[in-house]
């Protein structure tokens, strides 16, 4: 009795699997792919201003500690990073839509620009130069300000609606 009730059990399992994967493999699973990976690369991006942006006032305040500097710029590097891998997997899933492949090409320029941004910020913090890390920091937000204009347009182009806010 009970080999013949696991047996049911592992059946049932095996087939609502076999009907997730089925329904994964239609149109609606590659939307709820690309709709994933624009807001991860959109948070991502999110992250990488937060952390310069820190910096950035936590250097016109207050001088950071190596350690405190190398910890933010670390992480706004990774961000961009991250970003980078989310948005390459958009790139991936959509070869024909000429639309959005502006955008990203676009917004893989302005990744470039940030990681370019983030490695002079590298030079600023080993000399201990943090005039330089500020002005840094401040062209990390500025350029992220412009992949937020480009992610817009990317937004559109994937047709991804914005999720409504939760309620209170």
């Amino acid at each position: 009795m009970k080999v013949s009730a696991v047996l049911v059990v592992a059946a049932m399992a095996l087939a609502i699997v076999g009907q997730s994967a089925s329904a994964q493999m239609t149109g609606g699973a590659k939307a709820r792919g690309d709709s994933y990976n624009f807001w991860q690369t959109q948070g991502w991006q999110q992250q990488t201003q937060s952390q310069a942006r820190a910096l950035y006032y936590y250097g016109q305040t207050a001088q950071p500690t190596p350690a405190q500097a190398k910890e933010h710029a670390t992480a706004a590097r990774q961000g961009v990073v991250n970003a980078q891998k989310s948005l390459a997997e958009l790139k991936k899933s959509n070869p024909d839509n000429k639309e959005a492949l502006a955008a990203i090409v676009k917004i893989e320029d302005i990744q470039k620009k940030v990681l370019g941004h983030c490695d002079m910020m590298d030079k600023a913090l080993a000399k201990g130069d943090h005039v330089e890390m500020c002005s840094c920091c401040a062209d990390i937000v500025h350029e992220v300000d412009a992949v937020n204009a480009e992610m817009t347009k990317l937004q559109k182009a994937l047709k991804i609606e914005s999720p409504a806010l939760p309620k209170r």
